[in-house]
């Protein structure tokens, strides 16, 4: 006898809106796909927003490191008396990482990459908790997981932490044995890191997706089996775009000749130079330098406002210079040169539309990452779910 109702949805990183629609990809398994406008931010904002619903202001996470006049990562200062040989070298970085974890505690995601030692004392993890899990956000902000364990609906998640063979063979156990589920969901970050290095590289880009393709098929065509109704949700965060320029950022603002840490704080992204300033002279003067950068932007209040990532208290940033697409900050505190392809600058940008498919309509559709929640707790029948209000931050 078929169990009764199951929503699977696949969370592919990094399947924007364009390159979905170019390989024409999961058509089969999930024929209605929409467009998605992403956030301004990288994944560690947009995905809280998709298992949340909220914008950045609204669930706290939008850069994974905040300032913060108390940061748990301090006692890392102590490393920045090492040689850049060994205290930049990827090996030692990934050691320490894991050291951090088991020691810490902390069970979201963040790296180290190459940020500066010294700079640990004034920035913080934002996303400490799995935000994979229920109580994975502060203040009373529900993620689905949330809803999904008040509710008491049976529900298997993997996340990052388990590689993609791993977890489709775990769900595939999932589905034709033991306790029947209504959720699972499996996030997988196998695209994101192919087309940080393969964008625009139709055959490796398309080999990819159609294997991915087939692995989803076979975990489908198991659920059908066990299940007598299967909704199918196939989706992303951000789409990629493809490195085009580079511009030196932190050689451009160190060239005022101002002093780090005594006159400002800058965190360089990727894509974005964030800054903090001990004087409104020395905010004029890197104001007035990154203005006459022609490659980016200086942002507005009124710009973060109406991205949804506007913080009454700074900690991301009281200045924000963003890149024009294309154009990569290198050096960036990310790494030391420039991948093939980069997310993270304007959701008004083509590449970085996100995609929804599905296995039926849904509605309403779905026209920004944001609507990826609303479409998960249909489908999961938790309509009419109490929501949590956001707490401790302007929504």
């Amino acid at each position: 006898m078929k169990k009764e109702r199951l929503t699977l949805a696949f969370f592919i990183d990094a399947l924007g809106w364009r390159i979905s629609r170019e390989f024409r990809c999961f058509e089969e398994l999930a024929p209605h796909a929409y467009r998605q406008r992403t956030i301004l931010g990288y994944s560690c904002a947009a995905q809280p927003t998709i298992l949340t619903g909220l914008p950045p202001s609204g669930h706290g996470h939008w850069a994974m490191f905040e300032r913060s006049g108390r940061s748990e990562l301090a006692p890392l200062v102590r490393f920045s008396v090492l040689p850049d040989t060994v205290g930049r070298h990827r090996r030692f970085r990934r050691r320490l990482l894991q050291w951090h974890r088991r020691r810490s505690g902390f069970t979201g995601y963040y790296n180290f990459y190459r940020i500066p030692f010294r700079l640990f004392r004034e920035f913080d993890i934002s996303e400490k908790r799995d935000i994979y899990a229920p109580g994975g956000f502060d203040g009373a902000v529900e993620s689905i997981f949330d809803i999904l364990e008040r509710r008491g609906v049976p529900y298997r998640v993997w996340n990052w932490k388990t590689d993609l063979d791993t977890a489709l063979g775990e769900l595939s156990e999932c589905l034709t044995g033991g306790a029947p589920v209504r959720f699972a969901l499996l996030y997988t970050a196998v695209m994101d890191a192919l087309l940080h290095e393969h964008v625009g590289d139709v055959d490796v880009v398309g080999a990819a997706l159609e294997e991915l393709e087939k692995k989803l098929s076979r975990v489908v065509e198991l659920a059908r089996g066990a299940y007598s109704e299967v909704d199918v949700l196939i989706f992303s965060d951000h789409g990629m775009a493809r490195t085009t320029a580079e511009i030196d950022l932190m050689a451009a603002v160190d060239s005022l000749g101002l002093a780090p840490k005594r006159d400002y704080l800058a965190f360089y992204d990727s894509t974005m130079g964030r800054f903090w300033f001990e004087s409104e002279r020395v905010r004029e003067e890197i104001t007035k330098k990154l203005r006459a950068i022609e490659c980016g932007r200086v942002l507005t209040d009124d710009d973060l406002r109406r991205e949804g990532v506007w913080f009454d208290d700074r900690r991301y940033g009281e200045l924000v210079f963003l890149m024009n697409p294309g154009t990569l900050v290198v050096p960036s505190y990310m790494g030391a040169s420039a991948p093939r392809g980069m997310h993270g600058f304007t959701p008004e940008h083509e590449d970085s539309d996100a995609a929804i498919m599905s296995s039926k309509p849904l509605e309403p559709e779905p026209s920004t990452i944001a609507d990826t929640f609303g479409a998960m707790v249909r489908s999961a029948g938790l309509e009419g779910a109490a929501r949590g209000r956001p707490g401790g931050a302007d929504g």
